[in-house]
């Protein structure tokens, strides 16, 4: 009875491996195909070239620091982002003025270039506090928005029942809300926590902040060394896919647990 449901569930685990290995199958391989073609190896090195350099990197000095500090900056500024769009977005709910009031800046907070925030926030901040400070601003109005949506749109029906019947605050935030908001809740933490990530690697290389990956970029690129170069944008891209990894991993674990 129960075997049509398991082959499901296996191809499916299949299907999510294969085509990303496809996927990445693909990129080494036009990568390979643009190198031979150029046969410049010091502009674009072949992908097995640049691979042993990035798996050399694991045993330099300042590797794990740089990452371990770039990852603590952007994990500071996601969380700071978070809890304030959720709760500014709570807020926006039950009072329609506070979401009038921000939703112009919420707009032209998501409209401003990236490099532009970065450049203008140089020139007022510390160089080890701009990269958090930009990636919060890039991050909440993304969550405030993602955010403020998914609590308007909780079923009416239920909260009006729940009125009816008095139950308390705290139990429909529970029953009510935090089981309708939290998919969309994992889903845009998902999507934000690597562009958070993102925007303050590049943030880092704009203002060369020490001890991060963005400076260690920034090194090879003035040194033309493109194969560091490419082995630190291998090594952001894997950091990026570990965080949407671990997002993904904890709403599984919810949804197992509910």
């Amino acid at each position: 009875m129960n075997k049509p449901k398991i082959n499901k569930k296996a191809l499916e685990i299949c299907s999510n491996i294969f085509y990303p290995l496809l996927a990445l199958a693909l990129v080494l391989a036009v990568w390979a195909i643009c190198a031979k073609a150029y046969n410049k190896p010091i502009v674009l090195p072949e992908p097995g070239i640049t691979l042993k350099t990035f798996f050399l990197m694991f045993g330099e000095k300042y590797f794990w620091v740089n990452i371990g500090w770039s990852i603590l900056r952007s994990l500071i500024c996601f969380v700071i982002s978070f809890a304030l769009a959720l709760i500014l977005a709570s807020l926006g709910n039950l009072c329609k003025p506070i979401n009038k009031v921000l939703a112009p800046i919420i707009t032209i907070l998501r409209a401003a270039p990236t490099v532009a925030v970065i450049l203008i926030m140089y020139a007022f901040m510390a160089n080890d506090k701009l990269a958090i400070v930009v990636g919060l601003l890039i991050a909440f109005p993304i969550l405030y928005s993602a955010f403020y949506s998914a609590i308007e749109n909780v079923d009416k029906d239920l909260i009006e029942m729940a009125k009816i019947y008095k139950v308390r605050p705290m139990d429909r935030i529970i029953s009510i809300y935090l089981p309708s908001v939290t998919p969309t809740l994992f889903d845009m933490s998902k999507s934000t926590l690597s562009l958070t990530f993102k925007v303050v690697v590049a943030s880092e290389i704009l203002t060369s902040i020490p001890m991060s990956i963005g400076t260690s970029i920034k090194q090879a690129q003035n040194i033309f060394d493109m194969d560091y170069l490419l082995a630190w944008t291998i090594a952001s891209i894997v950091i990026a896919f570990i965080l949407e990894g671990i997002v993904s991993l904890s709403k599984f674990i919810w949804r197992k647990t509910r």
